[in-house]
Parts: C-alpha cells; structure tokens; sequence
C-alpha cells in the first residue's frame, strides 16, 4: 500500500512540474516603444523566451491564440528555448491589460525597450504612479 501511494504522489509531483514549467517564459517586444504608443499597438513583434523544446512553444502560442483578444499568434522562428512571434490583436488595449494578459498566460517577464521587469514589478510601479 506504502509503494502504491508514493508512486502516485510521485506521479502528482511529476505532473504538477510539466504543468508549471512554463513559469519562467519572458516576453520581448522587439519594437521600440514610446510612451503611449501601446494604447494604438494591435501588432506586436515579439520574442518568448524560457522553453524547454519547440514543441512547449508552439503549445503556447497554440494557447494563446484560444484568447478571444488575440487575432493570431504567428510563429516566425522557433529555435527550442525561445522563439519570434507576431501577436496580433483584435483591438489595442492599455498597459494593464496587457500585463494582466501576461499573467494569465503564465509569463514571468516582460522586457520592453531593454528593461525587464516581472509583471508583479510592473503593476505596483503602475500602483505608485497613481498615488
């Protein structure tokens, strides 16, 4: 009965580690962006970076094509541990939606015009501001 349920519990573990690999994926936007510009953005030249083989991501790009925002999700190159992306969407959002867009996509970091932050590093910056 002991080796029964450790190897579930080993298989729940196993499980639970593909399930949350992805959590150290860091968005690029290739373009240089002025302040503002985003809220007119629709199409964004991008890198996605921090996977583990080709096929992890094109199942997340696979993924966020599922979001009714996202017009397509197109794959340029895909070396393995990262790859070119045009995200298009189907109407230009704030700064926050897209931070929160991260989010929910399980991606950790977001680096625009050189500087990378964590999205929990960029929202509280947005908090500050508004203070």
């Amino acid at each position: 009965m002991k080796n029964l349920l450790s190897a579930t519990l080993v298989c729940l573990i196993i499980s639970a580690s593909s399930l949350i690999a992805q959590s150290n994926i860091t968005w690029t936007i290739k373009d240089k962006l002025e302040k503002g510009e985003i809220k007119s953005m629709t199409v964004f030249n991008s890198n996605l970076s921090g996977f583990s083989n080709k096929q992890e991501a094109i199942n997340f790009c696979q993924k966020l094509k599922t979001n009714p925002e996202v017009a397509s999700c197109d794959i340029i190159t895909n070396n393995g541990a990262n790859c070119d992306v045009k995200l298009s969407m189907k109407q230009p959002h704030n700064k926050q939606y897209y931070i929160g867009f991260a989010q929910k996509s399980n991606i950790a970091n977001i680096e625009v015009n050189g500087q990378k932050k964590t999205t929990a590093q960029m929202l509280q910056e947005m908090r500050d501001k508004k203070k």
